[in-house]
């Protein structure tokens, strides 16, 4: 999964922490994966704002954490339907 990490010291305290997010992309044209958030009652549906993580292939891990900005963006994308498809 795309995401980013920081280690940060707490200089008040001296503590080390961890921070890690996952990275998130719009779903909404997804057959699959814009069907898998609850609808928010408090909004109309267009609106409806669909995420799904982004995977990252095992042959694109290093280009996705020492590559050039562009070379990241270029894995910003959804899953395939036929990849999430073939294990069901």
């Amino acid at each position: 999964m795309a995401g980013l990490w920081n280690t940060w010291v707490d200089h008040a305290t001296g503590e080390v922490h961890e921070s890690f997010t996952m990275l998130t992309i719009n779903a909404d044209a997804h057959p699959l994966m814009r069907r898998m958030h609850k609808p928010d009652p408090k909004l109309p549906p267009d609106q409806q704002d669909k995420r799904s993580v982004i995977p990252i292939e095992l042959s694109d891990v290093d280009r996705w954490l020492a590559g050039a900005v562009r070379d990241a963006q270029a894995l910003l994308k959804l899953a395939p339907l036929t990849c999430l498809t073939q294990s069901l």
